[in-house]
């Protein structure tokens, strides 16, 4: 336990010397608070209609303004936070469970390699955004497909990172004492090659977040992700297109949105990069 606590103080000191890391931490933390608690912050329900406030340029009462239905802008974007983040991470989630196992089973069983490689090749070969557009033109719109697609299309990407990262560790002394001893494959992998293969996932699932959101919101957008009336910031971007030129706000904030969490976690993953990887310690 106190060499766990060494290690997590040590990566924190080398984090927190990344003063963009810090702020981007803090922005996220911010971002996840506003998530958790949207109910509480967000002034109005998020599809609370009123034909009477409906366009109100952004002012006292309403800071970001209303929308075309009388809906307050700052409660939607509180409550969008709520599907734009969890989309993020559950769809990364999917894609370091699949790509995990597929990555790990492909290093660790040369005859397997090729196989799962060539097909993660294939998967590759199509464009992501098609991949997922594809995936929920099949399963149909709803919040869980539109995580599936995005963590799916992302899992070769996982595949090849897990896969070059146990390549590197399987051939170890410590992964070579343990075979000696009798230790299982399930073990092996488990106890002694996922851990030391973990920080390369890490950084790798904190950069995915970001294109997953970015991806999210660009499939909401075109109309193949959430549908209205609920707020996701993508599906508020292409709500609010068509007003872009009188009520531009309906766009831009939104946008802002996007912009800050996906600059935040590429701030964040380079901290924990600059913090795990053996080549860049200081």
């Amino acid at each position: 336990m106190k060499k766990k606590h060494t290690m997590l103080s040590e990566i924190w000191r080398r984090f927190k010397k990344n003063k963009q890391a810090v702020v981007g931490l803090i922005v996220l933390i911010l971002f996840v608070l506003v998530a958790i608690f949207a109910k509480q912050i967000a002034p109005y329900w998020y599809d609370d209609q009123d034909a009477n406030r409906a366009m109100i340029a952004p002012c006292m009462q309403y800071p970001f303004g209303t929308d075309n239905l009388g809906r307050d802008v700052l409660s939607r974007l509180i409550y969008g936070s709520r599907y734009s983040l969890s989309i993020g991470f559950l769809a990364v989630g999917i894609s370091v469970l699949t790509g995990g196992f597929l990555g790990v089973i492909a290093a660790y069983y040369p005859k397997l390699d090729n196989i799962i490689m060539r097909c993660m090749d294939l998967f590759m070969a199509i464009p992501q955004m098609l991949l997922a557009m594809c995936i929920v033109s099949a399963l149909g719109s709803s919040l869980f497909n539109l995580m599936l697609a995005v963590g799916l299309s992302s899992t070769p990407k996982f595949a090849r990172v897990v896969r070059a990262s146990v390549l590197a560790t399987r051939e170890q002394e410590f992964v070579e004492a343990a075979r000696a001893i009798g230790a299982s494959n399930t073990r092996i992998i488990l106890h002694h090659i996922l851990p030391n293969s973990i920080s390369a996932l890490i950084v790798q699932a904190t950069l995915a977040m970001a294109g997953a959101i970015i991806s999210a919101s660009a499939l909401s957008f075109l109309g193949f992700g959430i549908q209205a009336p609920m707020p996701e910031w993508g599906a508020m971007l292409s709500a609010g297109r068509k007003y872009i030129r009188t009520q531009a706000y309906l766009t831009v904030i939104p946008g802002l949105a996007i912009m800050a969490v996906v600059y935040a976690l590429n701030v964040v993953g380079d901290g924990l990069r600059d913090c795990l990887d053996p080549r860049l310690k200081k």
